[in-house]
């Protein structure tokens, strides 16, 4: 495991009760499933849809960069990374 830092928005913020903190994963999906375990259902509800994919509403970010234009759940993370979970941002 690697510490990283994990910073919320929103909702999820709300459900995890801080804005930052350290945590300890290896990938994307340690780091999901160990949030879920630790904040409840009412986490997995909101981050995750019937497929278990990150719902539409939101995005993964590790250093800056959306988790879907690097491996996906499969992202590998190193110490120190800021993995970002935020609403999806639209505009017009």
């Amino acid at each position: 495991m690697v510490k990283i830092v994990v910073v919320t928005f929103a909702r999820l913020k709300q459900i995890i009760g801080k804005k930052q903190f350290d945590y300890e994963a290896t990938m994307i999906k340690d780091l999901i499933e160990k949030l879920i375990k630790e904040f409840g259902p009412e986490l997995e509800q909101e981050l995750l849809n019937e497929k278990g994919e990150i719902r539409k509403i939101y995005r993964i970010l590790v250093n800056a960069r959306n988790i879907n234009l690097l491996d996906g759940f499969n992202t590998e993370l190193h110490e120190d990374d800021m993995v970002v979970l935020m609403p999806a941002i639209a505009g017009g």
